[in-house]
């Protein structure tokens, strides 16, 4: 009989908690259950095994100065830095979430000397007109069982922050690396531009030469010269822009380094190596999209709201609190006899709370906390959708690009054929010079289209990496499929 007495209270609180029902109020969406995402038709050409990039993705290009700014920069810099002083911020978070889940303990003591008033509400009986010691000594501990699992769901979800703030730092870290690697491929293209630049000026002040020479002899005409003036004079318009623009290029590798403009006179050029092979699967699991920094962060966003879900169910429930307090209260007598055992003094006992009425505040909760998970899975479905476009956008490009190369390499091997048949006429009296000129000019350009489709062809297959997250995460950084998934209370 005693012991459902003690009982009833809490038997109580549980009918009570009828009265606030959470029913009805569950998410509208759901994680793709599919794992694996099909590519198109034009990208499904591309049959090899994947050899998903490795962390220094960027050593396949076989640059060693590339290799040396690429740990520079991603050491020094600030978008970096301060991703990383997040994780920092998200761990302390994190540590005072798991200090929940202990018990805790506080010290408290206190010496007054008191005068006490005579009037009777706040100095009763003989202590009234009286100056004594007023002195406490307590030792407090706290617990909570957590019964309903709401601690260790808080502290699941600081943890979660951490690892988002992790992929977002690893984002961060690749979006240097991809500008970088943008900005190394541009200044190797404007180097080779440079020198076929400078061999068109030779080539058309050579031209020019001949024709003056001929219209002092009465083979040319004035309009010839002109013309031959006008084209030296543009090739060495486009040759001082090009000498500008890797300048320019130069100073964007400093800023990506932090770096003033005068790190940029120590640079070499470049010399990046080209990889032909293109390297797909024609399905791609969801796993293997894991290794994005993107996709892992909105994955751990997924799970922090899912977890958020589960706590503002836990509000529905009683609340259960153990707390006890030992120690010594004294206020008469000297200044140390607050520590004779009949001034010792403890309580110990568990509060309980329970809202009975909020005016719908814990359903509102509980609604919020659905709403947001809802859209952190459409965010987390645009990501997958993003990811794959990216991939296949980068796939077709690269195929593409090296389509038109291989193209080019027969229209360069024709023209420097022409090249050599026109000189071959003029040594052997067939023609004048100006043929050899005009062809060696042809074959200049078409070396000039093939260096910018290398170019394309570089930028390419550093995006395709970049697509496939740059070797950055590993699968156990994002949380498991069903972790994100809802599971509806009983």
């Amino acid at each position: 009989m005693k012991t459902l007495f003690l009982l009833f209270p809490y038997t109580m609180l549980l009918l009570l908690s009828a009265c606030i029902s959470s029913e009805g109020i569950v998410p509208q969406s759901d994680v793709p259950v599919d794992n694996t995402f099909q590519l198109s038709e034009h990208v499904q050409e591309i049959q090899e095994d994947a050899a998903w990039p490795t962390d220094q993705w960027w050593q396949c290009f076989q640059d060693e100065q590339l290799n040396q700014l690429m740990q520079l920069a991603v050491s020094q810099s600030p978008s970096v830095q301060e991703s990383q002083a997040r994780i920092r911020l998200a761990t302390s978070l994190a540590a005072q979430t798991d200090a929940a889940l202990s018990p805790t303990m506080d010290a408290e003591a206190q010496i007054n000397r008191k005068r006490w008033p005579t009037d009777y509400f706040y100095g009763p009986g003989e202590l009234g007109g009286t100056t004594s010691w007023n002195n406490t000594g307590l030792l407090s501990l706290h617990y909570d069982p957590d019964i309903w699992n709401k601690n260790s769901l808080q502290s699941e979800v600081a943890l979660s922050e951490i690892k988002k703030q992790t992929a977002k730092s690893q984002i961060a870290k690749l979006n240097i690396e991809s500008a970088l690697m943008s900005s190394y491929i541009q200044l190797s293209l404007n180097h080779d531009e440079l020198e076929l630049a400078q061999q068109a000026v030779n080539t058309y002040q050579e031209k020019l030469d001949v024709i003056k020479a001929q219209l002092k002899m009465g083979l040319n005409t004035e309009v010839a010269v002109h013309q031959a003036e006008t084209q030296l004079a543009d090739t060495e318009a486009k040759l001082e822009a090009v000498k500008d623009h890797i300048v320019i290029a130069k100073h964007a590798i400093a800023a990506l380094l932090g770096k003033g403009p005068a790190f940029a006179d120590s640079l070499k050029p470049p010399h990046l190596k080209r990889t032909d092979e293109v390297s797909l699967p024609s399905h791609i699991p969801a796993e293997l999209l894991g290794h994005r920094p993107d996709v892992v962060a909105s994955r751990w966003l997924v799970f922090s709201a899912n977890k958020h879900i589960d706590i503002a169910h836990t509000a529905f429930y009683p609340n259960i609190n153990l707390s006890a307090a030992i120690g010594f209260m004294a206020v008469n007598g000297s200044v140390l006899s607050v520590f004779s055992h009949d001034k010792l003094t403890y309580d110990a006992g568990p509060a309980i709370s329970l809202p009975i009425f909020d005016a719908g505040r814990i359903r509102g909760e509980l609604s919020e906390a659905t709403a947001s998970y809802d859209m952190t899975v459409a965010l987390y479905k645009k990501t997958l959708t993003e990811a794959m476009q990216q991939i296949a956008d980068s796939a077709v490009s690269l195929k593409s690009s090296l389509t038109q190369s291989a193209t080019l390499a027969s229209a360069i091997k024709a023209s420097h054929q022409a090249y050599l048949h026109a000189n071959d006429a003029y040594e052997v009296g067939l023609t004048d010079y100006l043929p050899v000129l005009d062809a060696r000019l042809a074959w200049l350009q078409q070396q000039l289209f093939s260096q910018q489709i290398n170019a394309q062809v570089l930028q390419y297959r550093a995006d395709l990496i970049i697509a496939l997250g740059g070797g950055l995460t590993t699968e156990d950084d994002g949380p498991k499929q069903a972790a994100l998934r809802y599971q509806e209370k009983p």
